[in-house]
């Protein structure tokens, strides 16, 4: 078992992350495995690969690397957030047509961000927020994501924000948070997103049928 270290993620890091998270998180989010008539509908966009380079440059996401074998293990994207950003979020997905997957999702999880309001649940005006967690499954098994999300938990107290906030879709990231104390703020079922002729638009399936917002005070 190799020895792995968790440091902070550098914009010189940028590139291996990118094919880091379109291996070891989007190929096995269930979200993005839910079929499209199109296959190309579920092809990652531009715009997410420009989200993570401005996440990388405020200096709070961290990187879990593996010593010996001097690879990048897991990966935390996270960012300062505001009640303006959680606003402008919800506005912008709520106008913007959905021709993607990605969008999908996005819209889904702004509306629940939004419904969630953490700033108005804890009386505060800013957050860390944590958008992705991935672990490479080759080392799951050693609490790589548990020491990434603590390790994020210390780094904002260092930072001094008041909270530390997280939208988790699947069943396994909500234990994760919840274990390490983090409370469920709200939860929607996916089956609740509809079209407008009434077909769900995020059929995921057992046991990952709901996106949960938690957050724990720092």
């Amino acid at each position: 078992m190799s020895a792995i270290v968790i440091r902070a993620m550098e914009m010189e890091d940028f590139e291996e992350v990118e094919v880091f998270l379109a291996e070891h998180f989007f190929k096995h989010e269930p979200l993005m495995l839910i079929p499209q008539k199109d296959p190309s509908q579920a092809e990652l966009i531009q715009a997410e690969a420009e989200l993570h380079r401005s996440l990388i440059s405020q200096n709070l996401s961290l990187v879990a690397v593996d010593v010996e074998e001097k690879r990048i293990v897991g990966v935390v994207l996270a960012g300062e957030l505001t009640p303006e950003d959680l606003e402008r979020e919800f506005r912008e997905n709520e106008q913007k047509e959905a021709t993607c997957l990605l969008d999908k999702i996005h819209k889904f999880l702004a509306g629940v961000e939004w419904q969630a309001n953490i700033f108005d649940h804890f009386g505060v005006q800013r957050a860390l927020y944590l958008y992705m967690l991935g672990v490479d499954a080759s080392v799951r098994r050693q609490r790589v994501g548990t020491r990434l999300v603590a390790a994020t938990i210390e780094l904002g107290r260092q930072r001094g924000f008041p909270v530390l906030t997280s939208t988790c879709t699947n069943m396994h990231s909500r234990r994760l948070m919840t274990g390490l104390h983090m409370d469920c703020v709200l939860t929607k079922d996916y089956a609740d997103y509809k079209d407008e002729s009434g077909e769900v638009v995020l059929p995921a399936t057992d046991p990952h049928t709901s996106a949960s917002v938690v957050g724990i005070r720092l």
